[in-house]
């Protein structure tokens, strides 16, 4: 009778630890979207952007700067800033901080993705993946802020396969570093399209950064656009 209470127990806890060591269940289209974003490695694509970068500070300082570049599959070259040729001095501080920066495109967010998203629906029905920190190096503003930003990345059901139509990337809440920088609000917008060859680029990116330095308050604003070359 004991040595059977004890069998039964045993097997009990085995099945207990089974449950709660099991992995959760697939996620097909998940799996679907990851596949493709891995299959568009930034060797295999070609692009211009083109940047306008607003800035603002207190006491009504502000600036704009316009830029255009272009990415070969090997490296970024600048091609113009605020309408003119590049000098020599900025073409090359622009390589030395490109080549320190992932590419961006469609292919990040197999990156993303597979770092624990979470498959949700929002308030108009539609299929979301959420992620309640970013991958490490994902965004950096003199300091990786990518553990402390939450992503949200909206699923397009229309076309033969689904894609992420939208990635939106923000700072839940304030954050203080470096004692004397506050980082008040980020908000990173990637806008992602089919290509004529059915493949999904990255064709737009607003990125809108608020916070302070020195006790000096100013905000950023870019707008990028993207160019398919190949």
């Amino acid at each position: 009778m004991v040595k059977r209470f004890f069998s039964a127990a045993a097997i009990g806890c085995a099945a207990l630890l089974i449950l709660v060591g099991a992995a959760p269940p697939p996620d097909p289209m998940l799996a679907q979207i990851i596949a493709a974003a891995g299959a568009l490695p930034p060797a295999a694509m070609a692009f211009e952007r083109s940047s306008r970068t607003v800035t603002r500070q207190d006491g009504g300082e502000s600036g704009t700067r316009m830029r255009i570049d272009r990415w070969d599959g090997r490296a970024f070259t600048l091609l113009s800033v605020d309408g003119k040729p590049p000098e020599a001095k900025q073409a090359a501080e622009f390589r030395k901080a490109t080549a320190a920066l992932p590419v961006p495109g469609y292919h990040r967010l197999a990156e993303f993705l597979k770092t624990g998203a979470v498959r949700q629906t929002d308030v108009q029905g539609r299929t979301v993946y959420r992620l309640t920190s970013l991958p490490k190096g994902t965004v950096n503003v003199g300091k990786d802020v990518s553990a402390n930003l939450s992503g949200e990345f909206l699923v397009d059901t229309s076309a033969a396969q689904p894609f992420i139509s939208r990635a939106r990337i923000v700072l839940p809440k304030p954050l203080s570093f470096f004692m004397v920088a506050k980082l008040d609000s980020l908000e990173i917008i990637y806008d992602y399209k089919l290509g004529s060859d059915g493949r999904p680029y990255l064709a737009r990116a607003v990125r809108a950064i608020a916070g302070a330095q020195f006790g000096k308050q100013g905000t950023t604003r870019s707008e990028t656009t993207y160019t398919m070359l190949r």
